[in-house]
């Protein structure tokens, strides 16, 4: 795995000279406006020493850094990079926001039946799989369903699509909700987001790298399953999808695009 670095340090909630203290190390980074941006992509060994150092003097001066209960004076985040050797070696991946998306304006709509509703002029052929932007659900070809039938996944469940409106470009065969008839156990790393009040709780993943993590036993107790919904409300609100190592050798082998980040199982 490697890592890129990003730095903020907010102009009005840092001491003015320590701020131009900061623009004058990297004066590329500032533009005139609220924040001093540093970004280090792997292997910029420069910068990511200015960056340990930049947030070395921030705590020296007892600035807080940027957090969900803290409005601190400067946010730092590791992004990781994945290659395929950390995919391929995550016993479980976490179904990420797919590159093909429908989004906008009404995006994501059920029908009166409970059923994901895409316009037609985006509900073309050529999609194999694709997220409905904001909320974790991703639906399928009719191809892709065959193919994930084909491999006998584990846990699998569909549910139908509505169609709405009429396209030529629209594809002549349905699409597919995918789902699943397992529930994972709560994540070790999961806690309730108190930040905003919702209708239902909502869970944050606390991790690095933003990795679920569950327990070796609980997982086990489950038995064979290939796909799974989580136990907690993640981003939109809704139960997140989690995949076996098989479901993403299998969407490899029969080149159907897939987006993953690795899940983790704790030892006991």
């Amino acid at each position: 795995m490697k890592f890129s670095q990003r730095l903020l340090v907010f102009k009005n909630r840092c001491p003015i000279e320590l701020f131009e203290s900061f623009v004058r190390l990297y004066p590329e980074g500032y533009l005139g406006g609220g924040s001093l941006l540093i970004t280090a992509e792997p292997g910029n060994e420069t910068l990511v020493k200015l960056i340990n150092d930049i947030v070395s003097t921030c705590k020296h001066h007892n600035l807080q850094q940027e957090s969900i209960q803290t409005r601190g004076a400067f946010q730092q985040n590791l992004n990781h990079i994945y290659e395929p050797s950390d995919y391929a070696a995550a016993p479980l991946l976490w179904l990420w926001t797919q590159k093909r998306m429908f989004e906008g304006i009404n995006s994501d709509q059920r029908d009166e039946h409970g059923r994901v509703v895409l316009p037609a002029p985006g509900a073309k052929p050529t999609i194999k799989i694709a997220s409905i932007w904001p909320k974790p659900w991703v639906v399928v070809s009719d191809a892709v369903r065959q193919s994930f039938e084909a491999g006998r996944l584990a846990g699998l469940k569909f549910d139908a699509v509505t169609i709405k409106g009429h396209s030529v470009h629209a594809s002549p065969t349905p699409f597919w909700e995918l789902r699943s008839t397992v529930t994972l156990p709560k994540m070790v790393n999961s806690f309730p987001d108190t930040s905003v009040k919702f209708d239902h709780v909502r869970y944050l993943v606390h991790d690095s790298y933003g990795e679920p993590h569950y327990r070796k036993d609980e997982i086990e107790a489950l038995g064979t399953f290939d796909i799974a919904h989580t136990f907690e409300r993640l981003s939109g609100g809704e139960p997140g999808l989690v995949v076996s190592q098989q479901f993403y050798q299998h969407c490899l082998k029969n080149k159907i695009p897939l987006e993953v980040r690795p899940a983790r199982i704790d030892p006991d």
